[in-house]
């Protein structure tokens, strides 16, 4: 089987970053080309949700009645639940193949990214669907508020939009401790959700921050303007193996404070210096 090329320091407790944060420097310069390949890897399971973008604004650009433009946010809300599903079936071989970045087991990218997929597929589907669920509900119910309510009470409609947003904002990142959860523990997951839930709300000072960064920026582009959309659709495909590797990173940082350390030591601080 074809190997991916490794620098030999990788192996190398010495030479190894001290911090998580430190390591996401370390691989963005080391493993460039190689997360670009997961990027593009990953971009297969976001053309969905690419597509639904384009077409959205496509769409809504020629509605001209109220009906037309709720027809547009109805289909593309039902869309969207359908691209959660793709993009974080596909996220499932993304982190995996991320995970054996983070811990030095360097092997060929696309043949490890396939191999988390098949392994995790299925719990890869529910959480989109949940995410789906959520993203479709923002969607559908801001319009709702926007259209409708705003004209009797602009309070409780930005107030029920507001309502939304933050549910969609918890869920994601709850998906994305899901995620990381499922490729490194056999757990059932009953017990991976909730045990991102509580990672969700104990660790919101640092979740926040990176939702921001990652798909924070992205999910701005997209609702700004067309011309950003399309922004947003060239990182989706070119750079968001990265993004993906930020999460990844926060959320093995996590379970090494609150998991890994008594309960997994073999996983504990794996791939950094254990030494510092």
């Amino acid at each position: 089987m074809r190997k991916e090329k490794v620098r030999e320091t990788d192996y190398q407790q010495s030479e190894r970053p001290n911090t998580r944060l430190a390591q996401f420097f370390d691989l963005g310069k080391h493993r460039f080309v190689e997360l670009l390949k997961l990027s593009i890897l990953q971009a297969v399971f976001n053309m969905p949700l690419v597509a639904t973008l384009i077409t959205f604004y496509l769409f809504l650009r020629s509605a001209t009645t109220l009906n037309s433009t709720m027809t547009v946010f109805l289909i593309t809300g039902a869309l969207l639940f359908v691209c959660m599903i793709s993009s974080f079936t596909g996220l499932t071989g993304l982190f995996y193949c991320l995970k054996k970045m983070i811990y030095a087991e360097g092997e060929y990218a696309s043949s490890d990214f396939f191999n988390g997929l098949v392994q995790n597929w299925k719990k890869g589907i529910v959480i989109g669907a949940l995410v789906g669920l959520s993203v479709s509900l923002t969607v559908i119910g801001s319009f709702f508020f926007i259209y409708y309510l705003s004209a009797y009470n602009t309070v409780v409609a930005g107030f029920g939009i507001a309502i939304l947003v933050v549910q969609a904002l918890v869920v994601l990142i709850i998906a994305y401790y899901s995620i990381a959860q499922i490729v490194l523990y056999e757990n059932n997951l009953k017990y991976v959700i909730k045990n991102s839930f509580i990672f969700t709300l104990m660790r919101f000072q640092y979740n926040l921050p990176l939702f921001i960064l990652h798909p924070g920026i992205i999910i701005a582009l997209m609702v700004i303007m067309e011309i950003t959309m399309y922004v947003a659709v060239a990182l989706i495909i070119i750079f968001i193996a990265f993004g993906a590797l930020i999460w990844s990173l926060n959320c093995i940082s996590a379970f090494d404070k609150f998991i890994n350390k008594e309960n997994y030591p073999e996983h504990y601080r794996k791939g950094l210096n254990k030494e510092a």
